[in-house]
């Protein structure tokens, strides 16, 4: 039994609120005609599919880092670090990625998929000449599935894997497990032939406005046109409270990274001299300070492990490798 969870049940409840909303189950007792999308909007103008992303592909994601960890050619990484970062280090890392992202996708592209017939087979079944086809795509709380990445595979999706039937015309993708600045991602992606509705860019920004007020929620409208220019964060990355004296240092880098003009063996020198500076306070028999003394020492080091894995640098030359 699928557990329905409190974001799909919220955005139901929604879609009930959108000019000309009618529920397609209601309207269609039986399935004996096949599958069919969610929702009729605008006096069936637009059929939209409600799709929830469920399977967490961390687990994934680690195994292929423990089984890559085993190659000789392996980098050495500190922190945690973009994984295409650490593959573009190997010499068929761009392989790998591929693979990778197939796995991570994998449920995306069977959302997709799966939509685009319901949608297809709505306008049949209806008799509908031709409807904007949205299909609203919810992460509500699976961080691995960031919505820039997300979003790059169902634009991909949109163009490529629709020349047998063209169904999908947008995907309104909504994650309530990431942050861009303050809020959660409301994000139209558009495909080629979304243009044919003159209406439709009216209707579609009034959805992310809808879906606001909805929420009872400020809606901020970025100005960025490229998914990667988005300033993401995951949701357990946020920070709500008081610093820790790390998180301080961390946050004071990242206002002013001194050491991203460096190439990447002189931030290696930089982190080496770091680390020198600080393992005779923490080795026996060593000299001994106060540590309110070592903390710009510390905060040093800090600062190197913040370039180090903003670049996914390989450590190996440092005298830290294995």
């Amino acid at each position: 039994m699928t557990v329905v969870h409190e974001m799909e049940s919220r955005f139901a409840a929604f879609a009930m609120t959108v000019e000309g909303a009618e529920s397609i189950d209601k309207l269609l007792q039986s399935t004996d005609q096949g599958q069919r999308a969610d929702y009729l909007w605008r006096g069936r103008s637009v059929i939209a599919e409600l799709k929830v992303l469920r399977a967490d592909p961390q687990s994934k994601v680690d195994s292929t880092f423990d089984e890559l960890s085993k190659r000789n050619d392996f980098p050495v990484i500190f922190g945690a670090v973009e994984a295409h970062k650490v593959l573009a280090h190997l010499p068929d890392g761009d392989e790998q990625m591929r693979r990778l992202s197939q796995k991570i996708m994998r449920s995306v592209e069977g959302a997709f998929r799966d939509a685009k017939r319901q949608i297809a087979n709505t306008k049949r079944i209806l008799e509908i000449g031709d409807a904007l086809g949205i299909l609203a795509l919810l992460n509500p709380d699976i961080e691995s599935l960031d919505p820039i990445n997300v979003g790059k595979e169902v634009s991909r999706l949109m163009q490529t894997r629709q020349n047998d039937m063209w169904a999908v015309d947008v995907v309104w993708l909504l994650s309530e497990a990431h942050f861009i600045g303050d809020a959660m991602p409301c994000i139209i992606i558009k495909g080629d032939r979304v243009d044919r509705f003159q209406w439709g860019g009216d209707f579609l920004t009034s959805l992310n406005e809808r879906w606001a007020h909805f929420n009872n929620s400020p809606m901020f409208s970025g100005k960025s046109k490229l998914l990667a220019d988005l300033p993401l964060k995951r949701k357990s990355e946020r920070h709500i409270g008081p610093m820790t004296k790390e998180q301080r240092w961390r946050a004071n880098y990242r206002a002013n990274p001194y050491l991203a003009r460096l190439d990447d063996n002189a931030v290696r020198a930089f982190g080496h001299q770091s680390i020198a500076d600080l393992s005779p306070y923490f080795t026996k028999g060593g000299p001994r300070r106060p540590l309110v003394e070592l903390e710009p020492l510390m905060e040093r080091w800090t600062h190197f492990l913040e370039e180090a894995s903003k670049r996914g640098l390989d450590m190996r030359g440092m005298g830290l490798a294995r």
